[in-house]
């Protein structure tokens, strides 16, 4: 038994110093654990508004995504209704023939217009020779 309050007598000091230096080891610890509990709650208003920031501009962008597929719709719609190139070339084709045939025409008028012109001036002036 006196072994036992030896042992007990030795134990007890180094039970205590043990004591001091976990809790100088741990008191460091404490407040590096109230540091970061404080970040947390200070990211997490941050974090919040970020997301609620990030949620704002991504409802914009959606509106001017569906704004932009209402104006291609309905550009798409327009463009059904225009010719495609087929019908260019034939239009083409046509203003060409159209032409030609208003050239033959002004040929024509032009005759006219100079033997109108021979008639009148026959008419004004009764000789051959006015012309």
């Amino acid at each position: 038994m006196e072994e036992l309050v030896t042992w007990a007598s030795l134990a007890s000091p180094l039970l205590s110093f043990a004591t001091v230096i976990y809790v100088w080891l741990t008191a460091g610890g404490k407040k590096a654990q109230a540091d970061v509990d404080a970040f947390k709650k200070s990211s997490a208003e941050d974090f919040q508004e970020i997301r609620t920031s990030v949620d704002i501009k991504c409802a914009e962008i959606d509106k001017r995504v569906d704004d932009h597929g209402v104006r291609i719709q309905s550009i798409e719609s327009d463009m059904k209704h225009l010719p495609d190139v087929g019908a260019f070339t034939d239009l083409r084709l046509a203003v060409s023939e159209i032409k030609g045939e208003a050239g033959k025409q002004a040929e024509v008028v032009n005759g006219i217009a100079r033997t109108v012109h021979r008639m009148e001036n026959y008419l004004l002036t009764g000789s051959k020779s006015a012309a």
